[in-house]
């Protein structure tokens, strides 16, 4: 019974980052106007005026906003409208093509796992299943946690000076984040929520059984849905490949990220929390990192792969990091991988971060990527951090 729950409690916490990555996936293009959110309303309207796509499902205003809520649309008080489906996503996709073609491109597979991830927890919970998955991801509230805030990539791009963008505009993650040891250790054994808000469960038991109340607290301030997580605008090689098979394994390195440095949002997979890095090191060039930390007490194992962006273009990292690593991480532990596996040179003009994915062990798709804040290297060749212009 306890593999079952485990196993339910995973898959909740998957369903919560995978509506997060619809939201940011449609939300960053319609939030600066590309399209704007009524011009895709009335494209899939348009379309569905058609004789091919006349059975599909009305998506109208009211029910995009529900979606674009994220994890959020699980929430106790709102609505349970239907999740986005396979062929709601294709739809979407197909009105995003002529504006955001990257996320367009990889909305159909997050269409995919939102579907793959409801029958698995429908089968799993029963007719109950969405309130089961409220109690799996529910969390006893703890101090809050102060807001950072987003710098906008467009900004981030600018600050860059002269470079070519072959994708759209990426997040530069959060700008003057805490230490990430602090601010792992703040979050461990609860969850931080995209918009600095927190759920908390109180159990009552009665004869009948367990009534779970569910309390909606407000813990933080907001933050826009344009900078808040990372676009959904990869290209096949980074988004909906198949990590199933099991890769190689990498070392890593004991404890958390030390030096000239800056980490990114603190996201989960799992048990084991993990946010990606860039460090300035002492030979004047660039290291990536991901860091992971195991809240739980037992070792988990994570799947993982980093990358980097230099002017807005993903650069590959060397294997084994730069395609699929499989990380133990010991029970309430911290690693990263080594300074000397993913490195870059501190080239002028250009603007760089670390770019990451984790997704728990058998994992059959990779899940949403996170960045570091934005390192900009000046025409002398000065390396300057985004919170520090």
């Amino acid at each position: 019974m306890g593999d079952q729950e485990e196993s339910f409690a995973d898959l909740s916490h998957r369903l919560a980052q995978i509506l997060d990555a619809w939201q940011t996936c449609v939300g960053e293009p319609t939030a600066q106007g590309k399209p704007p959110r009524k011009v895709l309303v009335k494209a899939l309207e348009t379309e569905r005026e058609t004789p091919p796509w006349q059975s599909r499902k009305k998506i109208d205003e009211a029910l995009l906003s529900y979606w674009l809520k994220g994890r959020d649309q699980l929430l106790p008080g709102i609505k349970h409208n239907r999740l986005p489906s396979e062929e709601d996503c294709a739809a979407v996709a197909r009105a995003l093509k002529d504006h955001a073609p990257e996320n367009a491109q990889q909305l159909p597979q997050i269409g995919w796992e939102i579907a793959d991830l409801g029958r698995r927890l429908r089968a799993a919970g029963g007719p109950g299943w969405r309130n089961r998955v409220l109690a799996s991801i529910v969390v006893q509230p703890a101090e809050p946690v102060e807001p950072t805030e987003d710098v906008e990539p467009a900004q981030a791009a600018q600050a860059a000076g002269p470079a070519t963008a072959a994708e759209p505009a990426e997040p530069v993650g959060t700008a003057g984040a805490a230490e990430p040891t602090a601010a792992l250790a703040q979050t461990a054994g609860r969850r931080r929520w995209k918009n600095g808000r927190g759920w908390a469960a109180v159990a009552a038991v009665g004869v009948a059984g367990a009534i779970v109340l569910f309390v909606w607290l407000d813990v933080g301030g907001e933050s826009s849905s344009a900078g808040e997580k990372p676009s959904g605008s990869a290209g096949p090689s980074t988004q909906g490949a198949d990590v199933a098979k099991p890769g190689p394994t990498a070392s890593t390195e004991s404890g958390g990220v030390e030096g000239n440095h800056r980490c990114g949002k603190v996201r989960s997979a799992g048990a084991v929390s993990w946010t990606p890095c860039t460090i300035l090191t002492k030979d004047g060039t660039m290291s990536f990192l991901v860091q992971f930390t195991n809240t739980s007490d037992k070792p988990v194992t994570v799947k993982a792969k980093l990358a980097y962006v230099r002017a807005a273009v993903q650069q590959t990292c060397p294997d084994p990091w730069g395609t699929s690593v499989q990380i133990t991480v010991p029970a309430e532990t911290t690693k990263t991988n080594p300074l000397d596996a993913c490195t870059a040179s501190l080239t002028p003009v250009q603007a760089f971060q670390a770019r990451g994915w984790v997704v728990p062990d058998g994992a059959a798709q990779w899940g949403h990527r996170e960045h570091s804040p934005t390192l900009h290297v000046q025409e002398d060749g000065t390396p300057v951090w985004a919170d520090e212009e």
